[in-house]
C-alpha cells in the first residue's frame, strides 16, 4: 500500500484525483440541469407535476438518497481540499517568481486564471442552495397528484423553486452563480482529461472544444430554466400565477400536511377518490379525517365533505365514492 500513499501524496496523484472527482461532479451537474428543464413545460400544472415527480423520485428511497448525498459530500470535500492544497503548493513553489509579471496572460484562457475564485463562488452558491432548497428553510409546501407516486403526499419543490426564482434579486444571484459554474467547468474539464494522460496534438484541441460546448450547454440550460421561470411568474405565462395561488392556499396546505401524517395506504385510497381527481377547490373550505371530533373507533381513514366546516360535517361514512352526498 506504500505505492498508493506515494501516489496520492504526489502532485500528479493529487491532480488526477481532483480531476476524477471533478468529472463525476460535472456528470451530476448534467443530470441536474436536465431535471430543471422541466420547469419550462408550457403548462404550469404539467410543469408542477413533472418537476415534483422528478424530485420525489430522487428522494423516494432514504437509503439511496442519503448514500448519494454522502458520496457527493465526499467528492466535494476531496475536490475542494485538493484544489486548495495544490494552489498553495504552487504558490509556495513559485517563491519570488510570483511577483514577476506573468507573461502567460493573454496566451491562456481567462477561466484558467480564475479557477480558484470561480470554485469558491460555486462553493458559496452550493451552501446557499442547500440551505434554501434542501433543508426547506426558505419554504416548505405539500403536493399530491393521484396520477403520480401512487397518490401519496410529496413535497412541492416546484412551488418552492418558482417562488424563489420569481423574485428578481434571487434570479439574478442564481444566474451569476451559474456563470461561475460555467467558467469553472470550461477549464476544469479539459484540464482534468489532460491530467489523466489524454494529451495529443490531434485530440487535445477537439477535447477543448467539446469541453467548451459542454459548459455552454450547461450554462444555457440552467440559465434558460432560471430566466424562463422568472418570466412565467412575473409575466404570468402558462397560467402560472393561478397555479401558485391554488397550490399555496392555506386550507389546502393545512389539509395536505395532515394527510401526509396518515398511513401511506390511507393517502393512496383518499387521493384516488373521484372527487379528488383534478384537485378539488379548497379555497375557503375546511376538511377533516376519519375520527376527528368523533368517538373512538368511528373513523375509518381520511375523508372530507366539500363546502362544509369540521363542525358541520356530521356523518362522513355516508359519503360515496364521489366524496359528497
Amino acid at each position: 500500500m506504500k505505492w498508493l500513499f506515494t501516489y496520492l501524496t504526489s502532485s500528479i496523484g493529487k491532480k488526477q484525483v481532483m480531476g476524477a472527482s471533478g468529472c463525476l461532479i460535472a456528470l451530476f451537474v448534467l443530470i441536474h440541469v436536465v431535471g430543471n428543464l422541466q420547469l419550462l413545460l408550457p403548462d404550469a400544472e404539467k410543469a408542477q407535476a413533472a418537476y415534483n415527480l422528478y424530485t420525489a423520485l430522487l428522494t423516494k428511497s432514504k437509503l439511496v438518497l442519503y448514500s448519494f448525498e454522502a458520496g457527493m459530500v465526499v467528492l466535494f470535500i476531496v475536490h475542494i481540499y485538493l484544489a486548495i492544497t495544490l494552489k498553495l503548493q504552487n504558490y509556495k513553489a513559485r517563491g519570488a517568481a510570483r511577483y514577476v509579471v506573468d507573461d502567460r496572460k493573454g496566451k491562456k484562457q481567462f477561466p484558467t486564471f480564475i479557477m480558484i475564485w470561480s470554485g469558491l463562488t460555486v462553493l458559496a452558491f452550493l451552501v446557499w442552495h442547500l440551505v434554501t432548497f434542501r433543508s426547506g428553510s426558505y419554504s416548505y409546501y405539500y403536493y399530491v397528484n393521484p396520477e403520480l407516486m401512487d397518490g401519496i403526499v410529496v413535497r412541492d419543490m416546484w412551488l418552492t423553486v418558482v417562488e424563489m426564482l420569481g423574485d428578481t434579486v434571487s434570479a439574478v444571484l442564481f444566474l451569476s452563480a451559474i456563470l461561475a459554474v460555467g467558467f469553472h467547468l470550461w477549464h476544469a474539464i479539459s484540464s482534468a482529461i489532460q491530467t489523466m494522460g489524454i494529451n495529443h496534438p490531434k485530440w487535445t484541441p477537439i477535447i477543448n472544444k467539446l469541453a467548451l460546448a459542454y459548459c455552454v450547454a450547461i450554462t444555457l440550460g440552467f440559465g434558460a430554466a432560471i430566466a424562463g421561470t422568472w418570466a412565467t411568474v412575473n409575466m404570468d405565462l402558462f397560467n402560472t400565477k393561478a397555479t401558485i395561488e391554488k397550490s399555496k392556499d392555506s386550507n389546502y396546505q393545512s389539509f395536505l400536511e395532515r394527510l401526509s401524517e396518515q398511513p401511506v395506504e390511507d393517502q393512496k385510497a383518499f387521493t384516488k377518490r373521484k372527487s379528488f381527481r383534478g384537485g378539488p377547490d379548497f379555497s375557503g373550505k375546511k376538511y377533516r379525517f376519519g375520527g376527528e371530533g368523533r368517538g373512538k373507533g368511528e373513523g375509518r381513514g381520511p375523508h372530507y365533505r366539500k363546502g362544509e366546516s369540521i363542525e358541520e360535517s356530521q356523518n362522513p361514512e355516508e359519503l360515496g365514492e364521489g366524496g359528497e352526498q
